[in-house]
């Protein structure tokens, strides 16, 4: 899932889009590095307007956000634990729902693959997957379902995070369309070119077309 950066202190996003670049970002951009622990509770106005421009939050939003994320995680950064009782807060569904996918989600959010969730990358993560455009959205889907992180997805790969979806969207009678015959079903659609892959544009373009399945299938609606 990328290359893996050091684990100090930063609030930084550099690494956002080594692994899925947005047109819209420039992937050089740093956010400010703090000389000492003490300064990650303060962002710059730089820090700032480039957050809100990546995420459409607004500057007060953006504060208390990164109020409440090094309040909670001194460190800077969530490990898989941490990210799962942060997600529970940010999901209606009742804990027990939402647990099962919180790996899939959180794997989406580690943007450059270091196995912490950093500030920048859960900020962008949470603005896009909640406010996002569809096909934003649908390509942090992508991430939860691409379990290897080698850039396609196999039928193998779908029906475990299928299983997650079930139980986050509360289908109790599996029976009646069981995951891995839908997950089946599902890749025979999404695999345009029959070579026994999905890439991210294949994934996309199916689904931003089929509602139906869209909805079963995305974590993020």
């Amino acid at each position: 899932m990328g290359n893996t950066k050091s684990s100090s202190n930063r609030i930084g996003i550099s690494m956002i889009n080594q692994k899925r670049p947005q047109p819209s970002v420039n992937k050089h951009q740093n956010l400010s590095e703090p000389d000492d622990p003490r300064s990650k509770w303060a962002l710059s106005e730089r820090d700032i307007n480039f957050l809100s421009s990546q995420t459409g939050l607004s500057q007060d939003e953006i504060r208390i956000w990164h109020e409440k994320f090094f309040h909670d995680n001194p460190d800077g950064r969530l490990d898989r634990n941490e990210f799962r009782k942060l997600y529970r807060l940010l999901r209606q569904e009742c804990p027990e729902r939402v647990d099962n996918m919180c790996d899939h989600v959180f794997r989406a959010f580690d943007v450059d693959g270091n196995g912490y969730v950093e500030f920048g990358e859960f900020l962008l993560g949470f603005a896009i997957c909640s406010r996002g455009d569809l096909r934003s959205r649908l390509d942090y889907a992508f991430e939860c379902y691409d379990l290897d992180s080698n850039g396609y997805i196999t039928e193998d790969e779908i029906e475990p995070v299928l299983r997650g979806m079930y139980t986050l969207l509360g289908i109790k009678h599996i029976e009646d369309y069981p995951p891995d015959i839908v997950a089946k079903d599902l890749m025979t659609k999404l695999d345009i070119t029959k070579d026994g892959r999905v890439t991210k544009d294949e994934f996309i373009h199916f689904l931003m077309k089929e509602g139906m399945y869209r909805n079963t299938v995305n974590p993020f609606h």
